[in-house]
């Protein structure tokens, strides 16, 4: 057991017990997506030749079916953006933001203190992100509610109680 438990520590080959090989290749998820951009580039290139009657058709279809595709991606990946609660909302003074989709890395700043995580706005607030909740936490540790995510709404005034 000693034996086997080294040879895999060391990493001596991929047939070692406990070994693992790196991914390669995609995902189930990925080749999915992958799979329905190219029945829809196919689709769409069966579509404009139908209509067209011509390579052109096929072509300008095929490319038009891609472009869907991407676009429908695109707005579902939006939704479950506005859904989730992506970036950090505006601290509580309103001058320092949150990284977010067009926003750039914004102004907080990660630091470990303590073995704890705590976004740092310029501020020199600390704040911590756990689930949808944004909360402050003082100097002393004494963590009070701040925002919390809605979803479709955004970052609002949590009322709620909280329970730590």
């Amino acid at each position: 057991m000693l034996l086997i438990r080294n040879c895999t520590m060391q990493g001596r080959g991929a047939k070692q017990v406990g070994s693992r090989r790196p991914a390669y290749g995609a995902t189930f998820i990925e080749m999915l997506v992958i799979m329905a951009l190219v029945l829809s580039s196919l689709f769409g290139a069966l579509v404009g030749h139908i209509i067209t009657e011509s390579w052109l058709g096929s072509l300008t279809g095929g490319i038009l079916g891609a472009v869907v595709w991407i676009g429908f991606l695109s707005v579902v990946f939006l939704f479950m953006d506005l859904w989730s609660g992506y970036g950090l909302p505006k601290c509580r003074n309103g001058c320092c933001r949150g990284p977010g989709l067009f926003k750039g890395d914004g102004d907080y700043d990660l630091q470990k203190i303590e073995g704890e995580y705590f976004y740092i706005c310029e501020c020199g607030d600390r704040y911590q992100r756990r689930g949808k909740r944004f909360l402050l936490v003082g100097e002393d540790g004494a963590e009070s509610r701040c925002l919390i995510w809605r979803p479709f709404r955004g970052w609002s005034p949590d009322k709620g109680s909280h329970s730590n």
